[in-house]
């Protein structure tokens, strides 16, 4: 869990020469020299286990299998999306220099917009963003959310700006947020997701209770881009967009259009995380698509048995032994835990912890043989979903969501001691729709409570280090803004 903390800004020279001069991009975290800098920093490999470790009960031993769970290995294509990532980031604050005339215009008109729907404010805008969109696409557990949280880690502060070469420069910025698109994907609950979002990583109430007081869609949006202008933010991480294909009548689309308008007239960057459920919402919004790939696509394949990169990861696995007689990798044994796990990476890692479990205080070795036990084990409702990959049909990996039972992943998981996503077992949020704007049915009116039963996937974690509490307005900014009031 990363945690968000307030830091003095210090400006550094990137050695790029359009970001010189401009105060978000050189205060932002050390820009790597490679790419395999970036691996480096998002890979980890926990302490390894001892022969004293072996030695301990047996209960103690299982308890301790919860080290795997933090094992990260940096798969290759993680090289590409992650230079995206970084990239991106800065790409985002290019156009909105707060020490040039049109940074400086284009921030007051933001602040002053009434109706994103006026064409003449668009055009009176006349700003070109520089913001870019990434779509990372791979099935559950194929390393998505933790690629993004390894690169984003060190993005996640605020930067306290009070002078930039000898110039007065108050202001606060939040390099990156993470969200998620609910299951039932409401445009309530995203919007009100944002706000909360921000309001936890600055310590106040601010911007969510001036949100839940609005009554129209139009108007929680445009607050939206006021505020990720006043907070100066540069990137927003979207997890789990395939839930839009579960939006009823026309939300998916709202949704992607935000998503569009925040590249477009916020300026804000967009990492967007999506399993291949999400094609078939593509297909119908190919224009909002394209807009929000336009910063990279990224897609993880399934490993097969023969992929290098999987035998990597089952060796590198494998030294995590706590049984009391570790032995050899065999081929026979990669062979039953790639039978076992379909090469999904979490599989992977999940199906290794459970054969060690079943084995300790019984054969006390890990061989061919624990791994067939755990398939029809402790990992029989995942069957369905490791069938679809060992397959390889694309038909059946469109399906492979749906072929997972959350139920049996959060059991096993939770048995595991793993963390998982509070958002499995989220409740629904009502559809949000315009008052005094749209005809309103039985079914669909709005919940006055809505906005405050949505949950928030926990990508990373918003308690400050410092226990201070920073406010966006407070001591106020020395740049041309005005607070987003209706």
């Amino acid at each position: 869990m990363i945690e968000f903390r307030s830091i003095p800004a210090e400006y550094k020279p990137t050695g790029v020469r359009k970001y010189d001069g401009n105060a978000y991009i050189e205060a932002l975290p050390h820009l790597e020299n490679t790419k395999d800098e970036i691996l480096d920093r998002i890979e980890y490999y926990p302490p390894e286990f001892t022969d004293a470790d072996r030695r301990r009960g047996e209960l103690v031993r299982i308890a301790e299998l919860a080290r795997i769970g933090s094992f990260i290995y940096p798969f290759a294509e993680y090289r590409r999306a992650a230079t995206n990532t970084t990239i991106n980031i800065r790409e985002a604050y290019l156009s909105r220099n707060p020490f040039k005339v049109e940074g400086q215009r284009r921030r007051n008109m933001i602040a002053t917009l009434k109706d994103l729907n006026d064409e003449n404010a668009f055009r009176a805008l006349a700003f070109k963003s520089s913001a870019l969109g990434q779509l990372i696409m791979a099935i559950s557990g194929g390393g998505k959310t933790t690629l993004a949280s390894g690169v984003l880690a060190p993005y996640c502060c605020v930067i306290e700006h009070t002078e930039y070469m000898g110039r007065p420069f108050r202001c606060r910025q939040i390099p990156v947020i993470p969200l998620a698109v609910m299951h039932d994907a409401s445009l309530l609950s995203f919007c009100v997701q944002f706000f909360e979002t921000i309001d936890r990583i600055l310590g106040n109430t601010h911007y969510a209770r001036e949100a839940k007081a609005l009554r129209t869609i139009a108007q929680m949006t445009l607050l939206i881009h006021k505020v990720a202008t006043a907070v100066s933010l540069g990137l927003i991480f979207i997890d789990d967009v395939q839930h839009l294909r579960a939006a009823r009548g026309t939300q998916a689309e709202m949704v992607l259009n935000l998503l569009s308008q925040v590249l477009e007239i916020a300026g804000v960057s967009l990492l967007l995380s999506a399993t291949p459920a999400l094609e078939p919402v593509i297909a119908q919004s190919v224009r909002n698509i394209r807009k929000l790939t336009s910063g990279g696509t990224s897609k993880f394949p399934v490993m097969r048995r023969n992929d290098l990169q999987w035998i990597a990861l089952a060796t590198a696995l494998w030294r995590y032994q706590i049984v009391k007689h570790p032995g050899p990798l065999t081929k026979e044994i990669l062979d039953a835990w790639h039978k076992c796990s379909g090469g999904n990476p979490a599989f992977t890692s999940m199906a290794f912890a459970l054969a060690q479990r079943q084995e300790i205080g019984e054969r006390e070795t890990v061989d061919e043989l624990s791994f067939q036990r755990v398939a029809e084990t402790d990992m029989i409702l995942l069957k369905p979903a490791i069938n679809a990959l060992l397959s390889g049909r694309t038909a059946d990996l469109l399906k492979f969501d749906d072929l997972i039972p959350k139920s049996g992943l959060m059991e096993l998981q939770d048995q595991l001691g793993w963390a998982r996503d509070e958002a499995e077992s989220g409740e629904s949020e009502p559809e949000f729709e315009e008052l005094g704007e749209e005809k309103q049915t039985s079914a669909s009116k709005p919940n006055s409570n809505a906005a405050s039963k949505g949950k928030k996937k926990p990508t990373f974690s918003t308690k400050g280090r410092s226990g201070s509490k920073t406010n966006p307005t407070k001591g106020g900014v020395m740049l041309p803004f005005v607070k987003p009031t209706f």
